[in-house]
């Protein structure tokens, strides 16, 4: 039988007089320490901690006496740190959650709010049932509120039919007529995986009650990886060709205004574009947008935004962009959600064949409640652009002119999360025609990606 030494000290090597210690099996030490605890008597639970610790360092249920003997003790940086080696040390998923979630309170105790929503994710993961999961996700909302900080990444993976957006066949027809040739095999539509990360760091440099402003920089970053097939069409095409890197620094004021959860927002946001390694374009963005919320069930929202474009390769390149986005969404009386958005957007530019005025619509239903495992949403895309002077080695007569229909099926997996993070699957397919046939598209791809479920 295991024993440990506690009472006054755990210290074999004291006097007798200064030990006036009594021997306790494991089973009884924990008694004891769990009495101690409820009776208001940390130090002595401290004591008996450290004997088990002693007995065994790696000892979950020591640990987890220790941190809150010493949170009821004031110190609660050294409790924070006694139920992360508690954490640590588990191998049962309810003594895992129960470290974690003191962790996360002693986190919050010491206002370190980034920490507190790290130690929440991790208590979701071993939540013991889905009412303690769901509490912790309104802990974590709360929680995220108050922090400053805001913190997003999201990525996947995406096999596509089309990963450069290329021509259907290798044939340039203007108006169906064979005018210009064969296009190259870059120029045609080449199979292979896009990858992405897209990640946001936010900082709030103050709020009140009605408003707030906030800073935050955006980097997303995308790469291909082209398959035998597109090597075949286009042997010259390197996956670093295609590879796009976009990074931004914004700035958003947003004030509550009207019923509640209506509000006004301003946004500045300067950035740049990098394609194939090589800068593309910055920009310089200003925008604004206002959201009405109705009632309980229907918001509407309108935006509109200008954006200048300096071309890194000459000024004739350069752009100005105004912007539109109106949109609406509706809660149905059985839960289920409807959404349309209506995007316009003309472009002036001194290089002909980037003037263009286009809009697009889109069409989302979202389903309230799971079909088996999956949250589902479906959403349909129509768009029209114009593109008045183009010029494909001789004016376009009556300019290009580009349809495109476009459906997706997104599928979101919440119970296959890890500490609040879920599985999301994208199936989207369509075309684009166009009276340019190098602007002839057609895509099928299925994206995987992750998102947080609170």
């Amino acid at each position: 039988m295991v024993c440990v030494a506690v009472a006054l000290s755990v210290a074999p090597h004291w006097t007798r007089a200064q030990q006036n210690a009594v021997e306790l099996s494991l089973p009884e030490a924990r008694a004891l320490a769990a009495h101690a605890l409820s009776n208001g008597r940390p130090e002595l639970a401290s004591k008996i901690a450290g004997g088990l610790l002693e007995a065994d360092p790696r000892s979950t249920y020591g640990h987890y006496v220790l941190a809150n003997a010493y949170a009821e003790m004031g110190r609660i940086r050294e409790g924070r740190q006694a139920a992360s080696r508690a954490y640590r040390y588990s191998t049962i998923p309810v003594q895992k959650f129960e470290a974690a979630e003191l962790a996360a309170r002693l986190s919050y105790a010491q206002e370190r709010p980034t920490l507190t929503q790290l130690w929440l994710r991790r208590a979701v993961q071993h939540a013991p049932s889905a009412q303690i999961e769901a509490q912790l996700a309104k802990d974590y909302a709360k929680v995220r509120q108050q922090n400053p900080f805001s913190f997003s990444l999201s990525g996947g993976l995406r096999p596509s039919t089309n990963v450069n957006n290329g021509a259907d066949t290798a044939q340039q027809v203007i108006d169906g007529l064979p005018f210009t040739g064969q296009l190259s095999g870059s120029a045609q539509a080449l199979s292979g995986v896009i990858g992405s990360i897209d990640g946001i760091v936010g900082y709030r440099l103050r709020g009140t009650a009605t408003s707030r402003m906030d800073v935050s920089a955006r980097v997303f970053v995308q790469r291909i990886a082209l398959d035998s097939a597109a090597n075949t069409t286009a042997p010259d095409v390197r996956n670093s060709d295609l590879a796009s890197t976009y990074g931004e620094i914004a700035l958003n004021q947003q004030f509550a205004i009207g019923s509640p959860g209506s509000s006004v927002d301003l946004n500045a946001a300067v950035g740049r574009y990098w394609i194939g390694g090589n800068p593309n374009y910055g920009f310089v963005r200003l925008g604004a947008g206002h959201q009405w919320q109705m009632n309980a069930r229907t918001a509407l929202t309108l935006n509109s935004s200008v954006e200048q474009r300096f071309s890194a390769r000459s000024d004739i390149y350069d752009s100005r962009t105004l912007g539109v986005v109106a949109g609406a969404r509706h809660t149905l009386g059985w839960g289920d959600s409807v959404s349309v958005s209506l995007n316009l957007l003309n472009t002036a530019s001194d290089f002909v064949n980037s003037r263009v005025s286009a809009a697009a619509v889109r069409m989302t239903y979202s389903f309230a409640d799971q079909i088996g495992p999956a949250l589902v949403s479906v959403g349909l895309v129509l768009g029209r652009s114009d593109y008045p002077d183009y010029v494909a080695v001789f004016n376009v007569p009556g300019g290009k002119q580009d349809r495109s229909a476009y459906a997706d099926v997104n599928i979101f997996l919440p119970d296959m999360d890890y500490a609040g993070f879920a599985p999301t699957v994208r199936i989207r397919a369509g075309r684009t025609q166009s009276n340019v046939s190098r602007f002839d598209t057609r895509e099928i791809s299925v994206a995987v990606g992750i998102r947080s479920k609170f």
